[in-house]
């Protein structure tokens, strides 16, 4: 096979694959979104059909409320008075009222007058479905809808009907009435059909779009010299190379920050197994359980240095960078039992993201390496935003930095000023005068910022 060839199947074969896949996810979706449309229809059109129905017998209601409340002329003679009203009021092409007694017994029924005098307690539609019963039962219950099959007058059918029955508690009657729902489903294939035609257009243009890839994808392969195939050999190599640099950069990103997030949480849990290990003076046990803890983890952390993580710390996000720096000392201070006081500002807008990430970053790994090393009982976090910059300074009383100060520091030290000087800021680590250690953050804030506020 020739590299013409080859080259060819390799770009056109994912082509149509991609083709294919797409025409598939589209037939799959389109189908359900059929589904979920013609649902949406035909509740839509079920329920103006209820209003509608609800309207019809208020209509009813109104034209028989005198006679139904007065009874002029006695019970009897309203009642049959009100049978005539009913029996001439339709509406539409097949809608009328009926009544029926309590019993099942027919009293009205303009549109099939053989039912009238006869019970029909017992009758059952095509479905099996007691359709007087139910609908008395509606109407005792206060007034509901009932779906049966009925016989069509216009049509001499039998189609589905939405019923709707209310009782006339004072001559013990129920009335009701009802419309035809079979225009719902024609209602539905039309859509089905139209959403059925899209579908095919939608399918159509997807393989003629396919069908124009694969033509121009041949005819750019066609043409390929071997010139250019060691051009593209050429930058084929300059790309891996720079895929190797990209990735030694990541490898170093991923080290930075994995030692600056996992770590600290690491260190946080060796203080609550130590303060066990410390506390459990009468279960040897539970100190030698805490003591092979201990040494787990410091194996842990340390192993974790080398790696980074690649998170942002979620209370940056939602509250700021300096009510995240009163958290964090609040966590610090209930770990390990070091006194942190946070006086820290607000900077809102004029400082980055990523800026806010770094200097938290610096702040956590300078509280992990004071709870570690600095034997501290009190640590001051001090945060001030000026005019053109900010500057940030982490205290401790502890037994201080060793002498001669350490020119590039380990990983931590190294991790914090990389941050900072990726922002433009630099970082200072010095001795207290009164012992200690003072970290010191100077970072320049956006002015422009300022000036829009």
């Amino acid at each position: 096979m020739t590299f013409k060839t080859k080259l060819l199947l390799i770009t056109i074969l994912p082509l149509i694959a991609v083709s294919v896949l797409i025409g598939g996810t589209t037939y799959y979706q389109s189908r359900k979104l059929i589904d979920a449309e013609t649902q949406s229809v035909e509740q839509r059109i079920l329920a103006a059909k209820r209003q509608e129905i609800r309207n019809y017998v208020s209509l009813a209601l109104t034209s028989i409320e005198q006679l139904y409340k007065k009874e002029p002329g006695g019970r009897k003679a309203a009642q049959e008075e009100v049978k005539e009203i009913l029996t001439n009021l339709t509406f539409d092409h097949d809608g009328y009222f009926f009544v029926y007694t309590l019993d099942g017994t027919n009293v009205v029924h303009p549109k099939l007058p053989h039912l009238v005098g006869e019970n029909w307690w017992d009758l059952q539609d095509d479905n099996g479905d007691y359709v007087i019963r139910n609908l008395i039962t509606q109407a005792k219950s206060g007034g509901g809808f009932h779906q049966y099959v009925w016989h069509k007058p216009s049509t001499g059918s039998v189609e589905e009907k939405l019923g709707y029955a209310i009782l006339l508690n004072k001559w013990g009657w129920m009335l009701g009435t009802g419309l035809y729902t079979d225009d719902i489903q024609k209602e539905v294939a039309t859509i089905r059909a139209e959403f059925a035609q899209n579908i095919r257009q939608t399918l159509l243009v997807t393989f003629l779009i396919t069908l124009a890839g694969i033509a121009v994808a041949g005819t750019l392969i066609a043409g390929v010299r071997f010139s250019e195939q060691r051009f593209a050999d050429s930058k084929l190599k300059e790309l891996t190379n720079r895929i190797f640099q990209v990735q030694e950069q990541e490898r170093k990103r991923v080290s930075t920050e994995l030692h600056d997030s996992i770590s600290q949480l690491l260190v946080s849990v060796r203080y609550g197994i130590e303060m066990i290990h410390s506390e459990a003076t009468r279960d040897l046990d539970l100190q030698v359980q805490a003591a092979k803890c201990l040494k787990t983890l410091d194996g842990t952390i340390a192993e974790v240095r080398r790696i980074s993580r690649d998170l942002r710390p979620s209370v940056l996000d939602d509250m700021g960078l300096a009510a995240a720096l009163g958290s964090l000392g609040n966590e610090i201070q209930s770990q390990s039992g070091i006194s942190v006081n946070v006086d820290a500002q607000q900077c809102h807008s004029r400082l980055s993201d990523g800026a806010k990430t770094a200097l938290y970053r610096v702040v956590q790994e300078c509280m992990t390496n004071v709870a570690r090393h600095s034997h501290a009982s009190k640590v001051n976090i001090d945060l001030k935003v000026g005019v053109h910059d900010l500057t940030l300074c982490v205290e401790d009383n502890g037994v201080g930095l060793p002498r001669p100060l350490p020119k590039t520091g380990g990983l931590g030290f190294r991790n914090m000023r990389e941050r900072i000087e990726t922002y433009g800021g630099k970082l200072i680590l010095s001795r207290r005068s009164s012992g200690g250690t003072r970290i010191k953050v100077q970072m320049p804030l956006d002015n422009m910022a300022a000036k829009a506020a």
